[in-house]
């Protein structure tokens, strides 16, 4: 007791920042600090997602609009630009923390019923050997976060720039004009260029143990099931993910339910994709994004003019039906003789003078006329602002594929195949010839309308008043009218346009054969270019040629099969290794960490550390440090060592690797007494005040065998006794039972590095600045009175 009283008194060593009361409980696993901006994302019972700022302002919020949808996972893209919000019907939500809207949703409609139990986001360099050596020849105060976060900007002055290479990774579509907005959508489409030097990943996995990888956040590279692995992991789901910049060799650590009990496992993969396509994967990527969203934009374009092109046709054929009946009773003859006979000799039947008169009128005649105007007009419009240039965009954006395909390095293989790409070019020419004969027989058919329509307004006069009152006028009038489109289009586009067949809009009496390309290799340009230019020319084609309906199926279809194979060829380039035992327990809190260590002769090597803390052991950690060792992509187990942390008797709440050096711990030693603990966990670092860590190694039983180890006994740090624990208490909670830890969340970057702190009522959260001085604590206090960022 005395020794409670002795730990009470020490004063708290931690600034704190800000501290919030929320008006929901937290979800613990749904808590993720921004790297990069001071933003704490949290999800509450109530399955809402909120963004704070330290102040206690809501930034923005994100919640599923599906009933019954809770939120699995939280977690921040490595440059804090995007949060991924995953959610139970299997869908992901890439947020934006500038906007804090959605702006890609990510659905696994191929998954199992599962949910999903992990989520990491990583970042890659495409060329982490010259990242490297660029790194040395900066000063010291630039860091790899640095090179990171503003990429191109941070320059050594020795670096050669290569012009012809810089020249081939130019970003062309960058400065090509917008898109026009569709009326029917909120948003303008634009397109975001990703860092040629990094590739950033995107794992979720599933409590069924399948992992989907992504890059460049929206490039989907395929799913993977990590119980064919191992027969270790036949029942394994992934807990943990972890990665480094400067390694193609992720982590997991993964959880496996054998014989009732649950065995931890370290599993690395290669992600050989990134040293081996280097930076034609953020090419690839961002080109393959870029023509997947112009592919949609193009079908919405579709969309949209089949609906305009139909509604302008829907009450002329109205206005139609209702004198068709009586002129085939009365004048045995249709509405389209009727108005022939009345154009070319003058001789109204009675029934057309009664529809004329009577039903269509001045004011039917409006409608008719605004209809049909509007509707050729928007099919003019969209065609020459909205579908021409996406299908030039489409161009361009495969014209760059191609060109990677041709002239790539044969030892890159990014899937990609000429002849395909040629084809698609061969589709996209006849979609832009379609659109061309589009817009010029959408603008011959409003010419022809337009005298219709004059001819129809002196008709209804004509037939309104007395053939006297109206000779002294009708030669000015007949002379103004031009008679030969007027009977160019009652016999044409008031009968059936040629929009119909250049939409691919057959009626069903429609009885001529389906257009066959006859070949997949062969290229179909010239022999549709003939069948359209004598369709334009009034012969009807033997075959039912695709319009724009079947060209635009056509060319997603082809497209599918190119982002298939690229997605094939770089799923092969994902290789697992044999999973490493970490021992058995069911896991009360763990942390991975990926670093690379060593000089510059070991610089193939790299080291992964993780803790793990077990219900049945909860004042033990138990610490792993293994070290990998990466030749062209491909990694090996060099060795796994392992020790021993053991506290005094409480309860580990919760523990998060800070950086590269140092490992926090919140402890609860008694219901009264709750500290935050710092320790060193590389051996490499020498401390001359506290005790370091040492690692004993395990031994393998024998060759080839990576998953079982001899049972070694670890290097063992005794602090069970309260004096040898105090030299690592860096923050005192008080006492009180709504400030007892129970979750922690770290931001470790460079110059503002933070933990958040989260209660066990999970009604309140702290930040604690982890830099300060324990002199500048009250000062901070005192800012942030001032500055308003407390709240309480």
């Amino acid at each position: 007791m005395d020794e409670d009283d002795e730990l009470d008194d020490e004063p708290s060593m931690l600034n704190m920042l800000a501290e919030k009361v929320m008006h929901q409980p937290i979800k613990l696993d749904n808590l993720a600090y921004c790297p990069t901006m001071d933003l704490v994302a949290l999800a509450t019972i109530d399955e809402q997602v909120h963004v704070y700022r330290l102040n206690g302002q809501r930034v923005f919020g994100v919640s599923n609009k599906k009933s019954g949808c809770s939120v699995a996972r939280l977690q921040w893209k490595p440059d804090g630009q995007m949060l991924a919000v995953a959610f139970s019907n299997f869908t992901v939500s890439l947020v934006s923390s500038q906007t804090g809207k959605a702006v890609h949703q990510i659905q696994y409609k191929d998954q199992p019923s599962t949910k999903i139990c992990c989520l990491g986001w990583g970042a890659n360099l495409t060329d982490a050997k010259a990242t490297r050596l660029r790194l040395d020849n900066l000063p010291d105060k630039v860091s790899l976060d640095d090179i990171l976060n503003r990429g191109s900007q941070v320059q050594d002055a020795q670096t050669e720039l290569d012009l012809p290479t810089e020249l081939a990774f130019l970003d062309i579509e960058a400065v090509l004009p917008k898109l026009s907005v569709l009326p029917a959508r909120d948003k303008e489409h634009s397109f975001k260029k990703n860092q040629d030097d990094s590739a950033d990943v995107l794992l979720v996995g599933y409590e069924d143990g399948s992992l989907h990888l992504s890059i460049y956040d929206f490039f989907k590279i395929g799913t993977f099931d990590t119980r064919h692995i191992s027969p270790d992991l036949h029942n394994s789901r992934p807990l943990l993910h972890s990665s480094h910049p400067f390694c193609s060799t992720h982590a997991l650590l993964a959880s496996s339910l054998l014989q009732g009990q649950e065995e931890l496992y370290f599993v690395p993969f290669d992600l050989r994709l990134i040293p081996e396509t280097g930076r034609y994967l953020s090419v690839l990527a961002s080109k393959s994004t870029q023509l997947q969203n112009v592919l949609r934009y193009i079908g919405e374009v579709q969309v949209q003019m089949y609906s305009d092109f139909k509604t302008s046709q829907d009450l002329p054929h109205k206005f139609i039906r209702n004198i068709e009946e009586a002129l085939q009773d009365k004048n045995q003859c249709g509405f389209v003789s009727a108005a022939y006979h009345l154009a070319v000799t003058g001789n109204c039947y009675p029934c057309m003078k009664e529809w004329l008169v009577d039903e269509l009128g001045e004011r039917g005649h409006k409608r008719w006329e605004k209809a049909a105007n509007s509707g050729y007009e928007s099919i003019r419009r969209l065609v020459h602002e909205n579908l021409l240039p996406a299908l030039q965009r489409f161009s361009v954006l495969v014209s760059r594929l191609r060109g990677l395909s041709r002239f790539q390095e044969s030892i890159t293989n990014l899937g990609l195949v000429t002849k395909e790409l040629d084809q698609i070019l061969d589709t996209m020419s006849c979609l832009q010839l379609l659109a061309r004969f589009i817009m010029i027989s959408a603008d011959s058919e409003l010419r022809q309308f337009s005298a219709f329509s004059a001819w129809i307004t002196q008709e209804i006069e004509a037939q309104g008043t007395s053939r006297s009152s109206m000779s002294e006028e009708s030669p000015e009038r007949d002379f103004m009218l031009d008679y030969a489109k007027i009977l160019q289009y009652i016999q044409g586009p008031m009968l059936q346009s040629q929009l119909i067949e250049l939409f691919a809009i057959q009626p069903e009496t429609d009885t001529r054969p389906a257009w066959d390309p006859i070949d997949g290799d062969v290229l179909i340009y010239e022999s549709y270019k003939k069948d359209v230019k004598a369709y334009i020319q009034g012969t009807l084609p033997d075959r039912k040629f695709p319009g724009l309906n079947g060209l635009i199926a056509r060319l997603d279809e082809q497209c599918n099969a190119m982002f298939s194979k690229i997605a094939e060829a770089q799923k092969r380039k994902v290789r697992f290794g044999q999973p490493v035992s970490l021992g058995n327990g069911e896991v009360l809190c763990a942390d991975m960490r990926m670093v690379v260590e060593g000089d510059s002769d070991h610089r193939d090597e790299c080291t992964a550390y993780t803790v793990i803390v077990s219900k049945d052991a909860p004042n033990h950690l138990r610490l792993y440090r293994i070290v990998l060792k990466v030749v062209n992509g491909i990694s090996s187990k060099e060795c796994v060592q392992h020790a021993l942390i053991s506290l005094p008797t409480g309860t580990v709440k919760d523990i998060k690797y800070i950086d590269n050096e140092k490992l926090m711990v919140a402890f609860s030693k008694s219901p009264s007494t709750s500290l935050v603990l710092y320790f060193p966990y590389r051996h490499e670092l020498e401390s001359e005040s506290i005790a370091e860590i040492s690692y004993t190694t395990l031994k393998a039983h024998a060759k080839g065998n990576d998953a079982t180890h001899k049972p070694t006994s670890p290097a063992h740090l005794d602090l069970s006794k309260e004096e040898g624990m105090k030299e690592y208490i860096q923050h005192t909670f008080p006492d009180s039972p709504s400030w007892r830890p129970q979750r922690l969340e770290v931001n470790g970057r460079k110059g503002r590095r933070a933990a958040c702190v989260v209660a066990e009522d999970r009604i309140h959260y702290r930040i604690f600045d982890i830099d300060a001085p324990v002199a500048e604590a009250d000062v901070g206090e005192e800012d942030q009175d001032s500055n308003g960022e407390m709240e309480i």
